[in-house]
């Protein structure tokens, strides 16, 4: 039997870039917006962990990353809960990130909250990045459902 651990992380999903060498060490470029973002997973991870063992075989990783509409997708006037026809089906643009970036900044965070030993353990990945309350796994606000199964 595969052990199946189930965990959500809330807010705005950020991604993990590139490092810049400062006088201090390596940095990430957007340090101040990804610490509470990797702190929150960790947290999620954190509390699934209580109860399951740490994962030290292969495992496959789901991860659904929610974010929020911005209001220029949306009409004006009477028609502002509609969206405007040119609204995009899914957030595949800048501000959303790179989904490869987004699974780097939550595997990081996973490790340290004690899924598994390491993110090469991951054999089998499936991101989505989908709008809040618009898609049958999306969340109602701002996050990532994330679901990680041993590979038998």
């Amino acid at each position: 039997m595969t052990d199946t651990i189930n965990l959500t992380a809330y807010g705005k999903p950020v991604t993990q870039g590139s490092k810049t060498r400062t006088r201090w060490g390596m940095r990430d470029d957007n340090a101040d917006t990804l610490r509470p973002w990797r702190e929150a997973v960790k947290g999620a991870a954190l509390d699934a962990m209580r109860w399951h063992d740490r994962l030290d075989g292969p495992v496959r990783v789901q991860l659904v990353y929610t974010f929020d509409r911005p209001a220029g997708h949306y009409r004006t006037g009477r028609n502002a809960h509609l969206l405007r026809d040119t609204a995009p089906r899914f957030p595949a643009n800048r501000s959303s990130g790179d989904v490869d970036k987004l699974e780097r900044a939550c595997f990081d965070a996973l490790t340290d909250g004690g899924a598994w030993k390491d993110d090469s353990q991951v054999v089998d990945v499936r991101a989505r990045k989908v709008w809040a309350d618009e898609h049958e796994l999306a969340l109602h606000i701002p996050g990532v459902l994330i679901q990680i199964q041993e590979v038998a």
